[in-house]
């Protein structure tokens, strides 16, 4: 089955993607130079922190709802999907916003995951705060890979390393997520309780907020004061 599916989608991946012919090679010296830009450092630091704080909370989300707000074990199912919408919602807004301002929507989407997130922690015994926390975490979590994905490219793309750079982000988001679940089993270890992964989660994105509000100041000074090509 999995199989069959595979063959399909490659064969559609060949019929229907356009294609698109090969640019300029960029030599590895030129590309590997970008990982000292410090615009480029941000932005991936930003990729780090801000997926982790979601994935402090979602990854111990069961033991939380079932020992914290009651939940069965098809409550919990229930909450995935919500959690899943969330995911589909806040791909659907970042893509759609980060066009219009990037950074207002890191700032927006970074801001709420912490707000969330510490609504969360307060009221993980009330089962619809909980259901509306999950479904917005995950909302607000997902709406800010695009414009960090984005930030990335361009910055990137400024420092003359816009493939390697971006690829190596992806590997960035995979080590937030991992960053993100050993803080929250970091902060139950300590006997902060089973719900201390949702503040923990919001002083992450609070530390990624602070990365792109520097990105921002740093990169308008820098560019302003460019000289024109």
């Amino acid at each position: 089955m999995r199989a069959g599916i595979g063959l399909i989608t490659v064969v559609s991946v060949a019929l229907l993607v356009p294609r698109i012919e090969a640019g300029k090679a960029i030599a590895l010296k030129t590309e590997l130079r970008a990982f000292v830009d410090p615009q480029v450092l941000l932005a991936m630091g930003i990729t780090v922190f801000g997926p982790a704080a979601f994935f402090t909370s979602i990854t111990y989300i069961a033991p939380m709802m079932v020992e914290e707000a009651g939940f069965s074990d098809a409550g919990i199912a229930q909450l995935m999907i919500l959690f899943g919408l969330g995911l589909a919602v806040g791909n659907w807004v970042g893509g759609r916003f980060a066009d219009r301002s990037l950074f207002g929507t890191l700032f927006v989407t970074l801001a709420a995951q912490a707000a969330v997130l510490l609504v969360f922690w307060f009221g993980v015994e009330n089962s619809v705060i909980a259901s509306v926390s999950v479904f917005l975490m995950a909302a607000f979590g997902f709406a800010t890979v695009s414009p960090i994905q984005k930030l990335v490219m361009d910055r990137a793309s400024r420092a003359g390393a816009p493939t390697m750079a971006a690829s190596v982000n992806i590997g960035m988001f995979n080590l937030g997520n991992a960053i993100g679940a050993w803080v929250g089993g970091a902060t139950i270890a300590a006997g902060f309780g089973l719900a201390s992964p949702n503040w923990a989660g919001a002083l992450l994105s609070l530390v990624a907020l602070g990365l792109a509000a520097v990105a921002w100041v740093s990169a308008d000074q820098k560019y302003s004061t460019a000289p024109a090509e």
